[in-house]
């Protein structure tokens, strides 16, 4: 059997990174135009334009602007799921209530209209979207494994459905409270999480 050369393998590499990178620029892009005009206001052509693309290439990586918040989401979740690593064996209600923080600071740092629009997509596609791919729910599912084998949380139901059960209800008030009233989004969620903690514990 012959090895290929590595170097035969450079292209193949230079073009996935180029692919990341035209990803990038076109989500860049399409969240300053957001920001700008409105998600539904924003042309795909402005956008693109912005990017330095051409039109189909936003169609290659985003079927829609609303799969555009969707990897926003992605993206801005990393970070905080990172800095919920440390929480991960604390008790359910201080844990989650850590992790609505941090949902209420990522819906802050957003211009309202566009955190709204991302919200609307979230909900829009919740059934299809591969949980998997979203930093909060992945780690959140994570949680109640440990939390599960500590025997802290009720077990007949699996991490996954925990976590089905949890996120539709903070969406739920997110959509309903503006997000830039902080004190009493807070007080609404953690009134979510105590309620659903209730339900929980083993």
């Amino acid at each position: 059997m012959v090895l290929a050369s590595p170097p035969l393998a450079v292209p193949s590499t230079a073009r996935t990174r180029q692919r990341a990178e035209t990803r990038t620029r076109l989500l860049d892009a399409a969240l300053a135009e957001f920001r700008r005009v409105g998600v539904p206001g924003a042309q795909v052509e402005d956008i693109v334009r912005a990017a330095g693309v051409a039109r189909g290439t936003f169609y290659l990586h985003f079927a829609t602007k609303d799969h555009v918040l969707l990897e926003a989401v992605c993206r801005d979740q990393e970070p905080v799921a990172a800095r919920l690593q440390a929480s991960l064996a604390r008790p359910p209600r201080v844990f989650l209530r850590a992790a609505v923080d941090q949902v209420i600071d990522l819906a802050a740092a957003e211009v309202h209209a566009v955190s709204r629009e991302t919200l609307i997509a979230i909900a829009r596609h919740a059934t299809d979207i591969e949980r998997d791919r979203m930093p909060m729910a992945r780690l959140t599912t994570e949680y109640f494994r440990r939390a599960q084998a500590r025997g802290e949380v009720r077990t007949d139901l699996t991490p996954a459905e925990l976590v089905a059960a949890f996120f539709p209800g903070v969406l739920g008030v997110l959509l309903l409270e503006p997000t830039d009233g902080a004190r009493r989004l807070r007080a609404r969620l953690y009134h979510v999480v105590d309620v659903f903690v209730r339900g929980i514990v083993a």
